[in-house]
């Protein structure tokens, strides 16, 4: 493997690195928290005194049966900093792409429980919105789309949308937070159990005016609704700009694979939405970050 940004990072430098992100500055059993009696194993493991437990730096975290050693794992981390596609990242590395494509999508899961975990209650000011990803209808190959139509898949209107994935965002000022969740439709019964498990009632909550979102004003500190279809997308603080640079920001991204699978949607929107909230980490702070998501 070809290490560019870690060159001058030794073996040893590196598991010191992991060691400390993992466990601060004492190691502790990762089965009862002993710190006192560590002993140190013949194959660079510990055992605990107090229960036995033997363990390594990776053991129990996302990383356990990853392949590479913590010295592969931190460059290819930089590499993802990047935001070049796994294969841009295979071949600059000089690896097959499936050990580097199975690797950064142990990433991505352990980025979308993260992002799930620690996205509980936004709250002040939302904004919420709908919007539909995938490529549009006509923009197929012509191929697809009279197979398509043939099926009885696509009819007129509205229902060439449904070759899309919906997703719902709620946008947090001013910390400029996003959660973004794929979902089956958009009633009201759907995105307003998304909204009472992630919005804190004291805030004031922007939409569009969606019959969904009516009923809002009663459960939250107030409600306030653009009519988009009059030409109305700002009114005083009332506006969901927030959300419209959040998919800015997606799109641009998740064009980058040339189309992501629907099996695998829900894992490069959560990088999107990792990426888009820690957007103001530098390199080697994005890559530490991401280092505590995957193994705590």
């Amino acid at each position: 493997m070809r290490r560019v940004f870690t060159a001058d990072v030794s073996d040893t430098r590196a598991e010191r690195i992991f060691r400390a992100i993992r466990f601060g500055p004492r190691t502790r059993c990762i089965e009862c928290g002993f710190t006192r009696k560590l002993w140190k194993l013949p194959d660079g493991r510990w055992q605990c005194k107090r229960c036995g437990k033997q363990f390594g730096l990776l053991t129990g975290s996302r990383l356990a049966r990853t392949r590479f050693s913590p010295a592969e794992i931190y460059e290819l981390l930089f590499w993802f900093e990047l935001e070049l596609t796994d294969h841009a990242i295979a071949r600059r590395v000089g690896l097959p792409y499936h050990r580097v494509h199975r690797f950064f999508l142990t990433v991505r899961e352990a980025i979308a429980d993260y992002e799930e975990r620690s996205i509980k209650l936004l709250d002040g000011e939302v904004e919420v919105d709908e919007t539909y990803s995938g490529p549009r209808f006509r923009n197929r190959r012509r191929a697809t789309r009279q197979r398509l139509k043939k099926s009885g898949v696509v009819k007129r209107g509205r229902g060439s949308m449904r070759l899309q994935t919906v997703v719902f965002d709620i946008y947090e000022r001013p910390d400029g937070i996003v959660y973004a969740q794929p979902v089956p439709d958009v009633t009201g019964e759907v995105l307003k159990a998304i909204i009472h498990e992630k919005v804190s009632i004291e805030t004031t909550v922007y939409s569009d005016t969606l019959a969904s979102y009516h009923g809002l004003a009663s459960r939250y500190a107030d409600h306030q609704t653009l009519r988009h279809v009059q030409g109305e997308y700002v009114r005083g603080a009332a506006s969901i700009n927030g959300i419209e640079g959040f998919w800015a920001y997606a799109k641009e991204r998740l064009l980058r694979p040339h189309g992501v699978s629907a099996e695998h949607f829900l894992l490069y929107l959560k990088e999107v939405e990792y990426r888009f909230n820690h957007r103001d980490l530098e390199p080697e702070e994005f890559v530490h970050h991401l280092l505590q998501v995957l193994l705590n």
